[in-house]
């Protein structure tokens, strides 16, 4: 197993006060299914932890480059995201991914979105019960061990998606809208 415990700086920070932030420490082992060797996981990105298992799962997110109707089983999206078939949005499994365009990925869901989104909003795959802490980027073959903030100011900003549930999991994050 190799280990490694790094990080990447990806950017302005997105937590508050270092100090006053309620973490989880000791290591989750993210999972890095489906993400491309040199991604970047970014700092405060939702990830679903399991405490007893030590693992980690990072929500995955896209923004969407057209209007979502409720009925919706094709569904635009900017290029740049790592979702891949089988990942679920709103609920409903991605059947393909058409990258032919240049300007957007066109996604085909196995059933109808379920809800309206605007166009330019942040869409995800589930939702999550912490934040990540530091930025990691993805090296294939590597255990990439990752620190959970639970509590804290977070500007919410500057991280993906962060659906409504992932926001009652964390009562004690404080999303703030500051730029």
């Amino acid at each position: 197993m190799n280990i490694q415990r790094s990080t990447y700086n990806a950017g302005i920070p997105v937590f508050q006060h270092d100090k006053s932030l309620q973490m989880l420490t000791g290591g989750f082992v993210l999972d890095i299914s489906g993400y491309a060797a040199g991604a970047v996981i970014g700092a405060g990105t939702a990830i679903l932890v399991d405490e007893i298992n030590r693992t980690a799962i990072a929500v995955k997110t896209a923004t969407t480059t057209k209007a979502i109707a409720t009925g919706n089983t094709e569904i635009e999206v900017a290029k740049g995201h790592s979702l891949i078939v089988g990942d679920q949005l709103n609920g409903k499994a991605i059947a393909e991914i058409d990258k032919s365009d240049a300007s957007f990925d066109k996604i085909t869901l196995a059933a109808a979105y379920g809800a309206a989104v605007a166009t330019n909003t942040a869409i995800g795959t589930g939702n999550g019960n912490a934040l990540l802490y530091n930025p990691i980027k993805v090296v294939p073959g590597n255990t990439h061990s990752v620190d959970a903030v639970v509590g804290g100011l977070v500007y919410a900003r500057r991280i993906g998606y962060i659906s409504t549930q992932t926001k009652a999991n964390l009562p004690n994050v404080i999303f703030s809208q500051t730029k």
